[in-house]
């Protein structure tokens, strides 16, 4: 058994001390990790006391291997062990740090102290695997110099099995090696005089001179739009705030609203059977959908509201019944398609045109597979249209859809023609009143902006709804991003734990947000020299 103090700085209260794994000290090393790969590893529960026997004590202890402990007060704090992987590489296993002892660098002694042995073995690599909902380990080895053999900006989650990471060390001289004889055996051990085996263990930030021009740059740009809105007295804020809730001004952003709703309605309804017949095996449907989207899609929008407000011009009146043959009921023009009615009929038939080829494109984005297993299931094609293909459907339509509706919502503002008291008729007739132009084209574009605003927070939850079937982990909302940074920065502040409650995947980001983009030395020689 070897003991020896701990000199770094931080941990000067803790003693080195070398056990083989049948030592009393070592059980609380083994009940933490399995405690702790049981709370993250809940499919695995039943089968981790077997993985941590699997390698027997012999392993960790000399010749070959060795088994590391911290001591504070005699009690054991950290740990390690390392055992051989193959002639000239050790396999890092066991790490660990007592839960009420972490964010002291513990870990990061531990790695040192068995890199300095594993180098005095004679050993030139390192290897060790961490699993997928370890992110501060994962940080820790990043961080002490380890190369990922992985893909580290993939989400752990997706990658197939543990996470592999490996190190080249410099092989121990002759004159830094005693053979000494302990409790575990003869064991090669390291002078007291050895140095750190790794070539070069300070790790350098990279540095980012273009990002931080392109910072520098855009903060300058954002310092003069700022100092130009508050200091230029031409835009007239006053005014704006004055009309930015004006009972008018509201009546007109009720009209945007209840038209933007209609015709959206009409137009992704309408789209949807326009989409499904232009796939339909009847020639017929096929060529009367592609007719409509080709007619509707050439024809300029204001052009066809002005066509559906006149359409009285055409047709005084309206009537229902057999073609070529008897009316059944008959009523006025005028006296159905009012200004309303012209904007929707507009606005609803030429977004239909558009929102066909978005619903027919989501459709044949779906696997053909799930086309072929759904009809082998013996369902109806209207229901494997309805529960099995449009479900995996939306996740391409929602995006192209929700742009088409935002777009929708300011082109509202072209039915200023037919003078209907939506937004952008209303502010026009109040500025040609009171001559504030400025001001109320303000007024409407902030309107505008908050709208699409909470257009886009819907359409953030309904693509996190859609991506169930496709997605392990689905992506936190807005408030869960909150209120984990908030943790994480708590804290930081006050030197606590992390919170509980963070994922592993955030909790990875945070931890490598300062360690991702490193470079050493040693990283350039092991890669001949290119970075």
């Amino acid at each position: 058994m070897q003991t020896r103090p701990v000199g770094s700085a931080g941990v000067a209260d803790l003693e080195v001390r070398y056990v083989h794994q049948s030592d009393p000290l070592v059980r609380p090393l083994l009940d933490d990790l399995a405690r702790e790969y049981a709370d993250r590893y809940e499919s695995l529960r039943e089968t981790i006391a077997d993985d941590l026997s699997r390698y027997p004590a012999e392993e960790f202890a000399g010749p070959d291997g060795a088994l590391v402990l911290l001591l504070s007060d005699g009690a054991p704090v950290a740990g390690g062990a390392f055992r051989r992987y193959d002639d000239t590489t050790a396999e890092l296993k066991r790490i660990w740090t007592r839960s009420d002892q972490r964010r002291r660098g513990l870990g990061r002694r531990v790695l040192e102290e068995l890199e300095r042995e594993i180098g005095a073995r004679g050993y030139t690599r390192v290897y060790l695997t961490t699993g997928p909902r370890q992110p501060e380990a994962r940080a820790l080895y990043l961080s002490t110099g380890y190369a990922a053999l992985f893909d580290v900006a993939a989400d752990p989650e997706e990658l197939d099995g543990p996470l592999p990471f490996e190190k080249r060390l410099r092989p121990a001289a002759p004159e830094d090696v005693a053979v000494t004889t302990g409790a575990t055996g003869p064991a090669l051990a390291p002078r007291p005089a050895a140095t750190a085996v790794d070539l070069d263990a300070r790790v350098v930030p990279a540095r980012h001179v273009g990002r931080w021009l392109a910072t520098a740059g855009t903060l300058v740009l954002l310092a003069m739009v700022i100092s130009s809105l508050t200091t230029n007295a031409r835009w007239e804020w006053s005014i704006v705030w004055q009309y930015l809730t004006w009972p008018s001004v509201l009546d007109g952003l009720w009209g945007t609203v209840r038209l933007t709703a209609t015709a959206a309605v009409i137009g992704f309804g309408l789209g949807t059977v326009l989409a499904l017949m232009r796939l339909s095996p009847s020639p017929l449907l096929r060529a009367v959908s592609w007719t409509y989207t080709w007619v509707f899609r050439s024809v300029p929008l204001i052009l066809q509201l002005l066509l559906w407000y006149n359409l009285a011009y055409l047709y005084p009146t309206l009537s229902l019944g057999v073609p070529f043959g008897p009316e059944l009921l008959q009523f006025g023009t005028l006296d159905v398609i009012d200004k309303f009615g012209a904007a929707v009929l507009g606005l609803g038939l030429s977004q239909a045109a558009y929102s066909a080829e978005i619903v027919r494109a989501g459709i044949l984005s779906v696997d053909q597979g799930q086309h072929e297993a759904a009809a082998a299931l013996g369902l109806p094609r209207r229901r494997q249209q309805r529960r099995i293909i449009l479900p995996q459907a939306m996740r391409t339509i929602v995006p192209t859809a929700v742009n088409e509706i935002i777009g929708l919502v300011k082109g509202t503002s072209v039915v200023y023609v037919l003078a209907y008291g939506e937004l952008f008729y209303i502010v026009g007739v109040i500025y040609g009143r009171n001559q504030r132009v400025v001001p109320l084209l303000l007024v409407a574009g902030i309107w505008y902006l908050l709208l699409t605003t909470v257009i886009t927070v819907v359409q953030y939850y309904v693509e996190r709804h859609y991506a169930k079937g496709a997605l392990r982990t689905l992506p936190p909302t807005p408030v869960q991003r909150v209120r984990w940074a908030a943790g994480v920065l708590w804290s930081r502040v006050t030197g606590r734990p992390l919170p509980q409650g963070l994922p592993p995947g955030h909790l990875a980001r945070t931890s490598l947000a300062s360690h991702v983009l490193v470079r050493s030395r040693a990283t350039a020689q092991g890669r001949g020299g290119q970075l």
